[in-house]
């Protein structure tokens, strides 16, 4: 095991993924993508467009999200994703260590800083979505699709701050989850292959 002439080492071989993580992993890239880039024109005073259409995103989002934690149960991967016990804040300091060394952690279904990542996305974008489906019952001025009125501005205003305090988390996931999925690739570890392209059972 060596540096690549980026000078980051590849120590996975990395874990396969099953067809339906890659469906569900390319909704979520998809649809929460164009839901954040949409989140920063919702305040645009030339237009409502962004608006609503960020609320209809965004239920479709709320709904692609509870899909993953539907997948997440069926497929037992708490432990994975959320790796916040002993042995698993070990593997996560192991690997932070790693980094130090200019060696990449694993990638694929691993406990560890791979994992614990994806968990913390998962999380963001999670509470994101139910702030944002309760931002559709205390909207002001009429303008939830929900056609829900409200006068509760302090409510509205709080729950407004949330949300934008965890999108910015959700940012900082999306960059890092990049970020690292490109060094994988120069290292010549195909995360990009093994997860976007489908394959046939034998």
């Amino acid at each position: 095991m060596s540096p690549d002439e980026n000078g980051i080492t590849d120590k996975s071989s990395g874990g396969g993924f099953d067809n339906i993580t890659r469906i569900i992993h390319l909704a979520m890239a998809v649809v929460l993508t164009l839901q954040m880039c949409i989140g920063l024109l919702v305040h645009d005073p030339q237009t409502r467009l962004f608006l609503y259409l960020h609320e209809y995103v965004g239920i479709l989002s709320a709904l692609v999200i509870f899909v993953e934690w539907l997948w997440i149960y069926t497929a037992s991967r708490f432990s994975v994703l959320f790796p916040w016990n002993r042995a698993g804040i070990s593997f996560i300091v192991r690997d932070l260590r790693n980094l130090g060394k200019h060696i990449l952690p694993e990638g694929g279904d691993t406990v560890g800083l791979s994992g614990f990542w994806h968990g913390i996305g998962i999380l963001s974008f999670t509470f994101m979505a139910l702030t944002g489906i309760i931002l559709l019952f205390v909207l002001p001025g009429g303008h939830s699709i929900l056609g829900q009125r409200s006068t509760d501005f302090a409510l509205y205003t709080r729950i407004s701050l949330y949300h934008k305090l965890l999108s910015y988390v959700a940012w900082m996931y999306l960059a890092g989850h990049v970020l690292f999925a490109i060094l994988h690739q120069l290292a010549g570890n195909n995360v990009l292959g093994r997860i976007f392209l489908f394959t046939r059972k034998q």
